[in-house]
């Protein structure tokens, strides 16, 4: 019995030493975000522009946000300039050890000059230029130079935003 609860307080206590919390800051993922930028999709004639943007941890979640400068072009028709906020989720892939944005969605977009029957065409195409985009190209990538990462980028066993950083927990089994 004795060797039992032993065990047990042993493994128990091992699973935290063998833990790892990783915190990014919400400025490392700003720099690789805007690394990316500008973003641009021609569909037909309309020409959607993604550019300027500023990340937001969202708090109590794994969900991170984006405020873009958003310029519209649909030649012979409208120009147009405005703001946009996209949401979505921050995603892990261990065989590459980096995140993600995923399953974005738009909430909120406003364009100077906008027609309202080319605004879900706009929204759309740039709902796509996102999505394609950042799902290919890593907001955060774990670096192979620090050993702790290296060793911890297999297993996540958690993501949380707090304090304006991403708490990414870590174990190594």
């Amino acid at each position: 019995m004795l060797r039992l609860c032993l065990f047990s307080v042993l493994l128990f206590i091992s699973s935290s030493v063998f833990s790892y919390t990783l915190e990014i800051t919400e400025k490392e993922i700003q720099e690789e975000v805007s690394a990316m930028m500008p973003l641009e999709k021609k569909q037909f004639f309309v020409t959607v522009k993604l550019s300027d943007p500023k990340v937001e941890l969202i708090k109590d979640s794994d969900r991170m946000g984006i405020f873009l400068n958003v310029g519209a072009v649909i030649p012979g028709v409208m120009k147009g300039a405005g703001r946009g906020r996209m949401t979505g989720s921050i995603s892990y892939d261990p065989l590459k050890g980096a995140f993600y944005f995923k399953e974005v969605n738009i909430e909120a977009l406003e364009i100077d000059n906008l027609a309202p029957e080319y605004a879900e065409k706009i929204k759309l195409l740039a709902q796509t230029v996102v999505s394609k985009s950042m799902s290919q190209y890593p907001v955060y990538q774990f670096k192979d130079t620090d050993i702790k990462q290296k060793l911890a980028k297999a297993t996540l066993e958690s993501v949380e935003v707090k304090n304006e950083r991403l708490l990414v927990t870590l174990s190594i089994f």
